[in-house]
């Protein structure tokens, strides 16, 4: 039989090149060894990781992973094709890092999205040293309890409370956090000794986060208190603002609360929070941006302007009992 020879054209030759969601997927499955570690890395499920991976499979026709009931491992393939994306995925970062940096536009501005009140506790009394080892960065700081929107927003960095809406994104934390019950001391009708006490007080909560207070209940295991009512408000600060008023008791981040200077004495906390409320504050980028010098300064000045907000003064006598 004469033998048939088919030539690709270059459209068909390019088709070994797969999607890059799934390149970085595997880079991260293939670094970690873990389908959910590299899930919790790219904020995707690991079914999402398992997806792509098995697609980069059916491409190739090669398995690139042994997969046993509790662990991965790479083949002989996978190391090879390992090697390669990440040389592959380092030189288009590096690439990109460089575009970055000698656009004039953005290396002389700074676009931050954070939280009303970490601004305020944290960025805003810090921001004189920053400035002053970054003279030629313009910041731009937009206080919000929003989501900042990496694809169609100017943002270069976020602060974020949680991990939610996340695909894509590179998540560093920068502080653990717990839901503490803060009052002013004038509601003494009803005094709070015990967490069963709120049943006799207004909550105050945040429009922007509705599960703080039904999560904090849950944690502390009572989630049958009916509280004796809520007044909704938009912002933390204001939260806070609120209760030093009398107007009912506002669930505060501790320990970033110990910055504020009428806690302890305006503001109290009756009793401590319950650690299983704990939250994590991030430092939130693009990863193809995390290495940029503007950021790399950020990240390295917001780490010690956290860690004095958080210790600015002592906590309470309440919640050394």
């Amino acid at each position: 039989m004469k033998a048939i020879h088919l030539s690709r054209t270059a459209d068909e030759r390019t088709t070994s090149l797969p999607p890059m969601a799934a390149l970085r997927a595997f880079e991260r499955a293939g670094a970690l060894l873990s389908f959910q570690e590299a899930a919790n890395t790219l904020a995707i499920s690991p079914s999402a990781v398992s997806h792509q991976i098995r697609g980069l499979e059916d491409r190739f026709g090669a398995p690139l992973f042994e997969r046993n009931q509790r662990s991965v491992r790479l083949t002989r393939h996978g190391e090879r094709y390992l090697t390669a994306v990440r040389k592959a995925l380092e030189i288009l970062d590096e690439a990109g890092r460089e575009l970055i940096e000698q656009d004039i536009g953005s290396t002389s501005a700074l676009h931050i999205s954070s939280l009303p009140f970490f601004t305020s506790t944290v960025l805003i009394p810090s921001l004189a040293v920053f400035e002053r080892s970054n003279p030629g960065l313009t910041l731009h700081i937009d206080t919000t309890h929003q989501h900042a929107n990496f694809s169609t927003s100017r943002v270069d960095v976020a602060i974020r409370y949680g991990r939610r809406r996340a695909t894509g994104l590179q998540f560093e934390p920068l502080l653990e956090v717990y839901g503490l019950p803060v009052y002013a001391p004038k509601l003494t009708r009803h005094l709070l000794k015990v967490p069963t006490d709120l049943a006799h007080h207004m909550l105050i909560a945040v429009e922007a986060q509705p599960w703080s207070w039904p999560t904090w209940f849950k944690n502390a295991g009572f989630d049958d208190i009916k509280p004796k009512g809520v007044l909704w408000v938009g912002s933390v600060p204001a939260a806070l603002e609120a209760a030093e008023h009398g107007l009912g008791v506002a669930l505060a981040m501790f320990p970033l609360i110990n910055s504020r200077k009428s806690f302890g004495d305006t503001l109290i906390a009756p009793f401590a929070p319950p650690k299983t409320s704990m939250e994590t504050i991030y430092l939130v980028t693009r990863p193809q941006q995390s290495r940029t010098k503007r950021i790399v300064a950020f990240r390295r000045w917001i780490s010690g302007a956290v860690a004095r907000a958080s210790t600015k003064q002592s906590s309470p006598h309440d919640l050394r009992r």
